[in-house]
Formats: structure tokens, C-alpha cells, sequence
């Protein structure tokens, strides 16, 4: 499939400087929780409810900081398949509305204005960074699209 043959709705050339921003961000993140974690263990039984608390943010905070570093060490993929489910949703506590694409059982958060030129079923070509799923570029197949 040559780049004549698709229609790109996403591209970021800042992608990498994202990646390792957020890495600057998440890591020392999950440090400091999980450290909160284990002093507040320490403190078992009187301390139960922000054990349980901070553990469950601790899990989110370093799945989120280790993918992320270990797309530092990897190479960008490309996923190339049709989409099975776009939704909107959420994203912190009903702050901001973030669109999602579900490709070849991968999620991916995409931006507004792809999410209102895509639809289930189109054929699509993601280029992502493969832990974090951060989206690269997103294209869709003009020539499925005439198809229809």
C-alpha cells in the first residue's frame, strides 16, 4: 500500500518529544506512589483504606510509567486493519471527552476530527509506538472507501 493510496486524518512529528515527556512525568510518578505504598504497609492495620487507595493508583500509574519506558527502547509499528468499534468517553472524572478507535484488538485514543471521518468498518492504517499504543499517524484507505 503506497502513501498515494491513503488519507491521512492524524499525524504528530512531535511524537517522540511526547513520549519522553511522559516518561519525565509518569516515572517519577510511580516512584513516589509505590513508595507511599510501602510506607503506608508499614502502618498495617490502622492504615488499610489508603493502602488500598494508593495501591490501586500505584498499579495504574507504574503500568502506564513501564510501557512507556519501554517504548523509549522500541521501534514505532504499524497496525493495519479495519476498525472495529469508535466510542467516546470520559476521560478524568466527566473532565474532557476523548474518542477511542478499537483496531485489531488494540485501542487507540485518536483525536476529534478523525473520530468524525471514521466510521466502523473503514480500513485504516495506524503507525503507533507499540506499548503505549500512542498514535504516530492514522490513515484510511482511499480505495476502500470508494468501494463502499
Amino acid at each position: 500500500m503506497s502513501n498515494a493510496e491513503l488519507d491521512y486524518l492524524e499525524q504528530r512529528a512531535n511524537h517522540r518529544t511526547a513520549l519522553v515527556r511522559r516518561a519525565i512525568l509518569l516515572t517519577p510518578t510511580a516512584i513516589v506512589i509505590t513508595g507511599l505504598v510501602a510506607y503506608s504497609a508499614q502502618y498495617l492495620p490502622a492504615s488499610l483504606m489508603p493502602a488500598i487507595i494508593l495501591a490501586i493508583c500505584a498499579i495504574a500509574v507504574d503500568f502506564e510509567a513501564i510501557s512507556t519506558l519501554r517504548d523509549l527502547r522500541a521501534e514505532p509499528t504499524t497496525t493495519r486493519g479495519q476498525i472495529a468499534r469508535l466510542w467516546k468517553k470520559s476521560k478524568y472524572l466527566f473532565i474532557g471527552r476523548v474518542d477511542y478507535m478499537l483496531v485489531d484488538r488494540l485501542l487507540f485514543e485518536i483525536g476529534p476530527i478523525a473520530a468524525a471521518e471514521l466510521r466502523p468498518g473503514d480500513e485504516v492504517v495506524v503507525e503507533h509506538w507499540p506499548h503505549t499504543t500512542m498514535v504516530i499517524s492514522l490513515a484510511r484507505d482511499r480505495g476502500q472507501r470508494a468501494t463502499r
